[in-house]
């Protein structure tokens, strides 16, 4: 049994403390052994405390900069992942000119190649992903300017 010290007017106890069993417990203090009710607070009729683990949601705002927060605002030439998925291959470099359509990154999805568009003429002004980059929904893959 686990063994406390506790104090009571300026007094000082040794208690054990037994098995808790649905609303009892076993309390040894000085010596005498007690069994004493115990009453969950909120709850009666609940004999076993449950644990909450709540789910713990990173905040979308602390990702890092390879992805953009669902509903991001995303810029005319940005390109965003549609799913996520891992960068098979890279067609562009930063300065290479690009028409609408063209493709200018291939990613796997779901167990699918997926081709990435250019969704507008330009010049390619970032690549924000490498070749074997996991990313996540949203994440901005590349910028045309």
């Amino acid at each position: 049994m686990p063994e406390y010290r506790i104090t009571v007017n300026d007094k000082t106890y040794s208690v054990n403390i037994g098995r808790i069993e649905d609303d009892s417990v076993e309390v040894t203090l000085e010596n005498r052994s007690f069994t004493v009710g115990v009453e969950i607070s909120g709850n009666k009729s609940q004999k076993t405390p449950r644990i909450d683990r709540g789910r713990a949601v990173p905040d979308a705002s602390s990702t890092s900069d390879k992805t953009t927060p669902p509903g991001g605002i995303a810029g005319k030439g940005d390109i965003n992942a549609p799913l996520p998925g891992a960068i098979l291959k890279i067609l562009v470099a930063v300065g290479d000119q690009v028409t609408e359509g063209q493709t200018v990154a291939v990613m796997e999805a779901m167990k699918m190649e997926n081709e990435i568009e250019a969704p507008v003429n330009g010049k390619v002004s970032k690549i924000a992903v490498k070749e074997g980059d996991t990313i996540l929904e949203n994440a901005l893959i590349m910028s045309i300017g």
